[in-house]
């Protein structure tokens, strides 16, 4: 299966096989994430693949990534972007994974990086894909100013406790994101941070060579939410 028809086919796995997988699939993934494109070029960012018994968790899963990133203002969206990137590939060859906000690595990670977030994966217990009809996200029109087909892959993506944060501004090439204010901040914005960046993931799997990023200095303002970036898809 492609990543862009895992996009409309993943789900999150919550039981696994708890034996490791084989060496020449961690390889493969551990070479994957080394190609993975950030949104931002210049936040540094740091991804580890750990064993269960060195991760604090409330899953069986056998692997997690862990992610590191400095502790700029987009570090999280950063995170998101790229990791959801390894969460489209890893469940496209048909194996589980899962976002876990909660899990922490046992011992101090990366000097110098924040650890911000982990993706639990594995052999998956059932199958890791559903039917589009198991998607329960928001209609186009709830999540954009328009219901325009091109962001369909990104109403599709995960969220924590599937809040679905973004919100997508139609402009004359593509579209400004948003992030959805919610309180109290610190419970929240921490994980909607990474959100629309896994949103934006989608979006550039969906499109990747037409994809674009930037940030723009006159956005609009938008309320109840505060600007991410623009995207020309």
């Amino acid at each position: 299966m492609t990543m862009i028809e895992t996009i409309s086919k993943r789900k999150s796995t919550r039981k696994y096989d708890p034996s490791p997988l084989d060496t020449n699939v961690m390889e493969n993934i551990q070479t994957f994430i080394k190609g993975v494109k950030p949104l931002f070029d210049d936040i540094k960012a740091k991804f580890d693949i750990l064993p269960a018994e060195k991760v604090k968790a409330a899953t069986n899963a056998p692997h997690f990534i862990m992610a590191y990133s400095e502790g700029k203002d987009c570090g999280r969206t950063n995170i998101g972007f790229m990791l959801q990137q390894v969460d489209l590939y890893i469940q496209s060859n048909g194996l589980g994974s899962c976002w876990l906000g909660m899990a922490k690595p046992i011992e101090s990670g990366e000097r110098g990086l924040e650890y911000v977030i982990s993706l639990a994966f594995g052999k998956p217990e059932v199958s890791p894909y559903r039917e589009l009809s198991g998607f329960k996200r928001k209609p186009l029109e709830k999540i954009s100013n328009t219901a325009d087909k091109r962001l369909e892959p990104a109403r599709l993506a995960p969220s924590a406790i599937n809040s679905q944060p973004w919100y997508f501004v139609t402009t004359g090439e593509g579209f400004d994101c948003y992030c959805a204010k919610k309180f109290p901040a610190a419970l929240y914005e921490r994980l909607n941070k990474i959100d629309v960046g896994i949103a934006l993931t989608h979006l550039y799997v969906a499109n990747q060579d037409k994809f674009s990023f930037s940030v723009q200095g006159k956005a609009k303002e938008l309320k109840g939410h505060y600007y991410i970036g623009s995207v020309v898809i």
